[in-house]
């Protein structure tokens, strides 16, 4: 049975207590840590320690305070497997999906958080439906039930942004819609993949664990100005332009690429050395933000190999920049026809 020690008995480790009493969890819970535990001795029947009096112990830490470097720093100098939140726990707990997204149901309540009960999918567990109900969870965010194609499970999908391309997100594995897209051609596609050469440019999000977990030819780059072209990184990365990759001809059999077409100088040259480095029958599969009804349109140009801005900067997320990565070109409804051509 895994044993558990909450960090933390003030206000926020005595919710966490609840909580496991709400479930008949308590039994799980083997002691709480505080550094005021001579004045707390005790929760209930649960013991209240110092941190030097657990250490020796091989349990599971759920810390109940705030986000602290000095606890971060110490668990991992100690060892100790660790959860930053209850969320975290209640992800990778021993207990059937649907016992999961009830609790994390019970926890979001908790968190004052409201969820939009309209729409959950009919395949979802009954019990579950009833249990968002039971807890008036409503409006202020998008829930949908359904099957993560990420981590392979039963899940509901939560967004509390409208831009739900970036936003709607898996309770478990936190990906988002267009991760959990590329899931499923490359299933549909390419079943094969997991014994398959892979190469991904710049990637992230929670497909970038699954591939390096699962496919042992998976590889993948980022692209530093800094850097020498090819430079390595650590074990399997590179330093690579997708413009003038270094690659050698048909060198894998899928190229990834996601979200990244649309920062590229040269977006031509990019596809043609994709294409170059992949095998007869490869596959490039990637996501770019496309905008049906407007027209392609070029952000930059280009003079003497350098940048210029000719519409006001726009910034997406960028796993290797805290700026971002700086858009280049806004894809309009032509984008495929451009790209088969």
């Amino acid at each position: 049975m895994e044993q558990i020690i909450i960090y933390g008995a003030g206000k926020i480790g005595k919710q966490y207590y609840d909580f496991f009493k709400l479930y008949h969890m308590e039994n799980l819970i083997f002691a709480f840590c505080d550094r005021n535990y001579k004045l707390i001795d005790k929760i209930d029947s649960i013991p209240v320690y110092a941190y030097g009096q657990l250490r020796n112990k091989e349990l599971t830490f759920i810390i109940a305070v705030a986000e602290d470097e000095d606890i971060r720093k110490r668990l991992c100098e100690d060892g100790k497997s660790y959860y930053n939140n209850l969320a975290s726990w209640i992800k990778d707990c021993h207990r059937d999906d649907s016992e999961r997204i009830r609790m994390w149901l019970t926890y979001k309540k908790w968190e004052n958080i409201m969820v939009e009960t309209e729409g959950i999918l009919d395949n979802l567990d009954k019990e579950i439906h009833g249990a968002v109900q039971e807890l008036g969870l409503d409006e202020a965010v998008k829930v949908y039930g359904g099957f993560c194609s990420c981590c392979m499970r039963k899940t509901i999908f939560v967004s509390h942004h409208y831009w739900l391309r970036d936003h709607y997100k898996c309770i478990f594995c936190n990906s988002i819609p267009r991760q959990r897209a590329l899931m499923r051609v490359l299933e549909k596609e390419m079943p094969e993949w997991r014994k398959m050469k892979i190469h991904e440019s710049s990637p992230s999000g929670s497909n970038f664990n699954t591939f390096k977990q699962q496919c042992k030819d998976y590889s993948y780059s980022y692209w530093y100005n800094s850097k020498a072209l090819g430079e390595p990184l650590g074990k399997n990365v590179t330093n690579q332009n997708l413009e003038e990759l270094l690659f050698e001809n048909e060198s894998f059999d899928i190229f990834i690429t996601q979200d990244v077409l649309e920062h590229v100088d040269y977006p031509k040259k990019a596809l043609i050395e994709i294409n170059r480095v992949l095998k007869v029958g490869g596959v490039h599969i990637f996501t770019t933000p496309i905008y049906p009804f407007a027209k392609t349109r070029a952000r930059i140009e280009m003079k003497g190999g350098f940048r210029k801005s000719i519409l006001p900067e726009i910034y997406h997320e960028n796993p290797i920049c805290g700026k971002g990565a700086l858009v280049t070109y806004d894809w309009g409804g032509i984008f495929l026809r451009w790209w088969m051509n």
